[in-house]
C-alpha cells in the first residue's frame, strides 16, 4: 500500500512538473499581451489627452491588466523620488521587481530603453519609442506564442509520460 502511495505521488509530480511548465508559457504569453496591450494605452493617451506622466502611470496601474498593472503601480507609487532618481531609473527598479512579468532578455531590455524616453521627451518622441517598444514587443508576443504551443503540449507530455515511465518502473 505503502508502495502505491509512493508511486501515485511520483505520478503526480512528474506530471505536476510538466503541466506547471507548460503553464509558465501560457502565463508569459499573458503577461505579453497585458503590456503590449498598456502601451497601446499610453500612445493613445499621449497622443490625444497629452496625458502628463504621474496621470498616466495612475490610469495605467488602474486600468491595465495584471502582471502589467503592478509595473505602473510601482512607477506611480515611487514618482516622489523623482529627483533624486530620473524616470528611468524608477522604471528600470519597477521591472527588476516584478518577477510576474515573466520577461525574457529582450523583452527587459526594450522595456528599460523605453523607461530612457518616458518623461524625458516631447509628447511625439514618447509616442515614437512607445510605437517602437509595442511593435518590438509584439514580435516577442508572437514568439512566445509559437513556443506555448509547440512547447506547452512538449512540457505537458513529458511530464505525462515520465509520471507514467516511473510508476511502471517502481510496480
Amino acid at each position: 500500500m505503502l508502495r502505491l502511495a509512493g508511486v501515485v505521488l511520483l505520478m503526480a509530480g512528474a506530471a505536476g512538473l510538466g503541466l506547471g511548465a507548460a503553464g509558465q508559457l501560457r502565463r508569459r504569453v499573458e503577461s505579453l499581451r497585458t503590456l503590449t496591450g498598456a502601451l497601446e494605452q499610453a500612445e493613445r493617451e499621449l497622443s490625444f489627452r497629452l496625458t502628463p506622466m504621474p496621470e498616466l502611470m495612475e490610469r495605467l496601474a488602474r486600468q491595465a491588466g495584471e502582471p502589467a498593472r503592478f509595473l505602473f503601480a510601482h512607477c506611480r507609487d515611487h514618482l516622489w523620488e523623482l529627483g533624486e532618481k530620473s524616470f528611468g531609473e524608477l522604471w528600470r527598479e519597477a521591472l527588476e521587481g516584478e518577477s510576474d512579468l515573466l520577461l525574457g532578455d529582450r523583452e527587459r531590455e526594450v522595456l528599460s530603453e523605453l523607461g530612457d524616453v518616458l518623461g524625458r521627451y516631447d509628447a511625439a518622441g514618447q509616442r515614437e519609442a512607445l510605437q517602437a517598444a509595442g511593435a518590438e514587443l509584439e514580435r516577442c508576443l508572437r514568439r512566445a506564442e509559437e513556443d506555448r504551443d509547440r512547447l506547452g503540449r512538449v512540457y505537458t507530455a513529458l511530464g505525462l509520460g515520465s509520471g507514467a515511465m516511473l510508476a511502471l518502473m517502481l510496480l
